[in-house]
């Protein structure tokens, strides 16, 4: 009987988190059309797995592939700053991913990393105000909730990189990273897809 009611609660538990979050009169298909992965793109388990992945999705989205596979690692397992270390993440992603980020500590030097958006879109780098004229912080968007807040693949926050649901009202900017960045990391995939 035991067996049973944990092979249920596995089985349910499985279900709640394949079937995709749906909001007050919103399709799952209208929010995340972009984030929506097709059968040809199964989902990373190793390095080349990532990088071949990557190499197949086109723009920002690699960046997005790239932020995710490093969910639950704290800033020392990654060889990090352990303070304020949002940005270095995200230069880490780009590095990782075979791009160039900003190759600066602040969270705001991303502001000035590639072409403001109007909104949020899957991959962009979302930059948000944290208190002073000189503090925020940073991350890589994967989507949106019900009331367009930014869902956020970020390092520093709390002790590891977590996904998270951010206030809209705290976006200082969106930017898509330059196009120079995103040939470059497309080139990396693809060159490590073919070891």
């Amino acid at each position: 009987m035991q067996r049973a009611f944990v092979a249920l609660s596995i089985s349910v538990l499985a279900f709640g988190i394949a079937m995709p979050a749906q909001a007050a009169g919103v399709s799952s298909n209208e929010r995340f059309a972009i984030t929506e992965r097709s059968e040809a793109q199964p989902l990373a388990r190793s390095r080349s797995d990532a990088a071949l992945a990557a190499a197949q999705v086109p723009g920002a989205a690699a960046v997005l592939l790239e932020a995710l596979r490093w969910r639950g690692r704290t800033a020392k397992q990654m060889g990090l700053p352990t303070t304020l270390w949002c940005a270095d993440f995200m230069n880490y992603v780009f590095r990782q991913a075979g791009g160039k980020g900003t190759q600066s500590r602040s969270s705001r030097s991303f502001l000035q990393f590639g072409k403001k958006l109007d909104g949020p879109r899957v991959g962009a780098i979302a930059i948000f105000y944290r208190g002073g004229p000189n503090t925020g912080h940073v991350g890589v968007v994967r989507g949106t909730d019900g009331d367009g807040n930014p869902i956020v693949v970020s390092g520093n926050h709390g002790p590891t990189v977590k996904e998270a649901v951010y206030p809209k009202h705290k976006v200082i900017a969106y930017v898509m990273p330059p196009t120079y960045v995103l040939e470059d990391m497309a080139a990396a995939a693809r060159a490590a897809a073919l070891k």
